[in-house]
């Protein structure tokens, strides 16, 4: 167990360390955004899975200050014909959130941001919307097995996922929808021979 914990703390603050997270940060707002110039995305939602709620928490705040804009409520997404029931159904929004549990000792901004349960769950029906100007969630555990969005297309990996989890994870962008013939897996952190095993 304390071996565990040792090696834990250790891949944390490596995949913590803010000069790697600054580099993926502006590695992800290029990526996605020649994906949204080319055309390679459906409806540009993407997915970004984290180690831990405080690297989700640094990342949404580097991305944020990379594209401002992006953090702006909207009320739909910009090319989206919206009708009565559109209106209805859409919740004006920002373009990324991160989506995790909040926690009593978590600083005031983070706790802010993470949200109660039901406020969870309004994103899981705005981010399941393709109209939604709802576009980038970046996770740690939540909606990673289980959750469908077939129009999703992108999912970024930062976090040391194994086995049967891991088929669980990248299955989030194989949905299919007309329209899409694949989904791409993002890896920054080097899954390929944990996928090999699984």
């Amino acid at each position: 167990i304390e071996q565990s914990k040792l090696e834990t703390t250790q891949m944390n603050a490596i995949l913590g360390d803010p000069d790697r997270l600054q580099t993926m940060a502006e590695d992800f707002v290029k990526h996605y955004e020649n994906r949204l110039a080319e055309g390679a995305t459906l409806k540009g939602k993407a997915m970004f899975v984290c180690s831990n709620r405080e690297i989700a928490f640094d990342l949404y705040k580097r991305i944020i200050a990379l594209r401002p804009q992006w953090n702006e409520i909207r009320e739909a997404d910009e090319s989206a014909e919206l009708s009565e029931k559109d209106r209805q159904e859409l919740k004006p929004i920002e373009r990324i959130k991160v989506i995790a549990t909040r926690g009593q000792d978590d600083p005031e901004d983070m706790y802010n941001l993470m949200g109660t349960k039901e406020y969870r769950k309004e994103l899981d029906r705005q981010f399941k919307n393709e109209k939604s100007n709802f576009k980038i969630a970046i996770v740690v555990d939540m909606w990673l097995t289980g959750f469908d969005v077939p129009f999703l297309d992108t999912i970024y990996i930062d976090k040391p996922i194994q086995q049967h989890n891991l088929i669980q994870t990248i299955s989030r962008v194989n949905r299919r929808v007309e329209g899409k013939n694949k989904g791409l897996v993002v890896d920054y952190i080097g899954i390929s021979n944990q996928m090999n095993l699984a």
